[in-house]
């Protein structure tokens, strides 16, 4: 025999015990499967044909277990593709019910026909199968805008910030829609700003689970003006003070800083304002009055008294 034919027999002995070990654990596999086993499988739970304006609650079981008896192949194949339950509402409901009640024997019989005709089912996780439900209602709720928006230096909005719509229609069941007085946008963060925005932001519903809302994004929109500080002199304005008394204020003006829009600067003047102060409200002990501004425009921010306190002689 040549080295050339011994070399391949050589070759040839682990192949040919890979072959054998393979038709080995083949066999074994096969008589081993073929059995029949009992184990646990965890079975998921789907709610199908539920009627209108009804809802399948939160509270309802997702998973159930059982205990079966089949083949070792069955087993194999419901851990790689784990069985679902379709339960059809429809079949067992009865109106204006909110708890339905599937009898036993039912549930068993539905579990067999969904899963395999072979399987023995010999233990389930639950006594008996509820099915809880809630009406289905709409209801309109404010929509609140969650910001994080800076402003280039000398720049600010003006007025409030618009939220279209304000509001929308959201319609799930009832108990959570009781609680529900608002919702959330996702946070519209933006920095530096200059100039007027309009942009669409998502609203945000990860927590409303079983919720339908009526739209998922709404429009913000809001004016951005250049801004400049500006200060007045402006005249104190008496009241209730009685008919024969007269008496001195000091001092008789108040100077008012406040921040204004470059393009408003010079139509902004003291007839604008009005600040009084009462003489029923002095302080008799210290002879002083405290200054109240009762009339600004709106176009002015961050309006700021220089004086706190306004003393007074009385004239005789």
């Amino acid at each position: 025999m040549t080295n050339i034919d011994k070399n391949k027999q050589k070759k040839g002995k682990p192949k040919m015990f890979l072959l054998f070990l393979f038709v080995a654990a083949f066999i074994w596999f096969l008589s081993k499967y073929s059995r029949d086993f009992m184990a646990s499988v965890v079975v998921k739970i789907e709610y199908v044909n539920v009627p209108p304006g009804v809802v399948v609650t939160e509270k309802n079981k997702k998973h159930i277990s059982l205990d079966l008896i089949t083949s070792g192949f069955d087993f194999l194949f419901y851990k790689v593709n784990n069985p679902v339950i379709y339960i059809d509402i429809g079949a067992y409901y009865i109106l204006d019910e909110k708890t339905l009640l599937i009898p036993p024997e039912d549930f068993k019989r539905l579990l067999i026909n969904q899963l395999n005709n072979d399987v023995l089912i010999k233990d389930i996780s639950i006594n008996k199968f509820e099915i809880f439900l809630d009406t289905l209602d709409i209801k309109k709720v404010k929509v609140t805008l969650t910001e994080n928006i800076t402003f280039a230096e000398g720049y600010k909005s003006i007025g409030a910030r618009r939220v279209i719509p304000d509001s929308i229609e959201v319609s799930g069941p009832a108990h959570q829609l009781d609680t529900l007085n608002e919702i959330s946008t996702n946070l519209l963060s933006i920095s530096n700003v200059s100039e007027d925005i309009t942009t669409t932001i998502t609203l945000n519903t990860a927590l409303g689970q079983n919720l339908s809302f009526e739209k998922n994004e709404v429009v913000v929109n809001f004016q951005v003006k250049e801004f400049s500080q500006k200060s007045l002199l402006i005249p104190l304005t008496l009241k209730n003070l009685p008919t024969p008394l007269k008496i001195k204020l000091l001092p008789e003006n108040i100077a008012i800083v406040f921040d204004v829009s470059v393009e408003n600067f010079n139509k902004i003047d003291v007839s604008d304002f009005l600040i009084e102060i009462d003489y029923d409200r002095k302080n008799e002990v210290e002879n002083y009055m405290i200054p109240r501004l009762i009339k600004f425009p709106e176009t002015v921010l961050n309006i700021e008294l220089r004086q706190e306190k306004v003393n007074y002689l009385i004239l005789k």
